[in-house]
């Protein structure tokens, strides 16, 4: 159905979005848009599976992070834009398929009502807009087409120049209640039963694909509390590689496990936490 590595499991739609804009873009159509645009709700494991599905194709992903796209010189997120597509074309040069990947785009480049452009803000949409608009040359200088991919949580956040077709292909990620199903096997199959994780997202319909993943951890301290309450005491000693504490330990955590009744109960229990913990309880 999807792109698997090690227990990670892609729905087909989405590596397929990403197989395609890859031919697409090393075979130089020029009618095919630079930068794919993957949107959608925070936690539906977006930049994860982006880079998951490249590491499974073999492809580099050079990054750029929101971070990276403000500075207090003006101008220098725009050039750090160029010269990191331009780093991105010689590897395919050399022979290494790559990628430009920006994640969080929104995040920092977004039109949002309480930020205030800025002399970069404009630098950065006007480098991605020149590449996207011309690929293979900057000034002078002669470059190799290489896939932009960004990702983001609002399209609509975009400046609307950028986001145009014939510059960027908007994918919006909103997996289905199959594709959920398929994501969400790959990280509790081994605990829970088809029927058993199908049941669980019914019952958490809200709760965004991260969730599943951070239960792990939720599940593992669950199954370990006896030993984790057994050596809290012995601290210092769990700092050296050889005691007897550490290697008891280092044999007893990964292996925790519970049953898939266990499982169940444990998640509607965190996902109440979680709503408890995240609402406001400060007045207006």
């Amino acid at each position: 159905m999807g792109s698997t590595v090690q227990d990670v499991r892609i729905p087909e739609r989405f590596s397929y979005a990403i197989d395609q804009h890859l031919v697409f873009n090393y075979t130089g159509v020029q009618a095919w848009p630079l930068v794919l645009g993957i949107f959608g709700r925070p936690g539906d494991g977006k930049s994860f599976q982006v880079r998951t599905h490249l590491e499974c194709r073999g492809i580099l992903p050079v990054s750029i992070n929101a971070a990276d796209l403000e500075s207090d010189r003006a101008g220098m997120p725009g050039k750090l834009v160029l010269d990191t597509y331009e780093d991105a074309g010689h590897r395919i040069d050399e022979g290494n398929p790559t990628v430009l990947v920006v994640d969080d785009f929104d995040t920092t480049v977004g039109e949002w009502a309480q930020s205030t452009t800025t002399v970069n803000h404009q630098q950065v949409l006007a480098q991605l807009m020149h590449l996207a608009d011309s690929p293979t040359r900057a000034g002078d200088r002669s470059l190799r087409r290489v896939p932009v991919i960004i990702t983001g949580n609002d399209l609509s956040k975009v400046y609307p120049p950028l986001r145009r077709p014939g510059r960027m292909r908007a994918f919006p990620w909103l997996p289905t209640t199959e594709e959920r199903a398929h994501i969400v096997t790959g990280i509790l199959g081994s605990m829970l039963s088809p029927t058993e994780i199908n049941e669980l997202l019914g019952e958490l319909e809200e709760a965004p694909i991260a969730f599943f993943s951070d239960l792990l951890v939720e599940v593992l301290a669950e199954s370990s509390d006896a030993a984790v309450r057994r050596h809290a005491a012995s601290l210092p000693r769990l700092i050296l590689p050889r005691s007897t504490e550490r290697q008891e330990l280092e044999r007893v955590l990964p292996t925790g496990r519970l049953d898939g009744a266990q499982v169940k109960t444990l998640a509607l229990h965190v996902w109440h936490q979680r709503m408890l913990a995240t609402q406001s309880y400060v007045g207006e």
